[in-house]
């Protein structure tokens, strides 16, 4: 079991997320964008070697990715167009459940909890992991649904309200 600590993207200046452990020493290095087809999310060690990657592979309404570890495809995720997720990971069948907004995630199987993660007062994210060789998967799919936050409200999908469609043609 691992505790660990994600940064809130830094988008404004690099697009980097680091995950640290409690001391401050970095574990991870999280490096990419998304929110266009063939854009990728990477996370790497300290040694800046790549572990694994989530790519982009259609845009749109409902887009899919493709997650991979070690060069290997090894899932897909398809988002909805609800803040309040409920995704599924299909090959890894990995559920994972939380709230964008609120920034709470958990990942699991049917029988097991595989991470949870919780925003802390400094912005960043606390993170616990059951078995540390899922590790690197694990945290990219929190890192990806926390920068998918910023697409969601940067982007709103919601449709017009018909009131507020009539009230500009009235003020007119």
């Amino acid at each position: 079991m691992h505790d660990l600590l994600m940064s809130r993207i830094r988008e404004q200046f690099d697009g980097i997320t680091t995950v640290t452990t409690y001391t401050n020493d970095i574990k991870y290095i999280i490096s990419g964008q998304i929110g266009q087809r063939h854009d990728k999310l990477t996370i790497y060690d300290q040694s800046y070697d790549p572990l694994a990657e989530i790519t982009q592979v259609s845009s749109g309404i409902l887009p899919r990715f493709i997650l991979m570890n070690q060069q290997q495809t090894v899932g897909s995720i398809g988002l909805s167009l609800k803040l309040h997720e409920l995704l599924f990971v299909n090959n890894l069948n990995w559920l994972v459940l939380g709230s964008l907004e609120k920034r709470h995630f958990q990942i699991k199987t049917v029988r097991q909890q595989l991470a949870t993660a919780n925003p802390i007062r400094d912005q960043r994210l606390s993170i616990h992991i059951a078995k540390a060789n899922q590790e690197p998967l694990l945290l990219l799919i929190i890192a990806f649904l926390d920068r998918w936050q910023f697409i969601a409200h940067g982007h709103p999908l919601a449709r017009p309200s018909i009131f507020k469609v009539a009230s500009r043609i009235l003020c007119k």
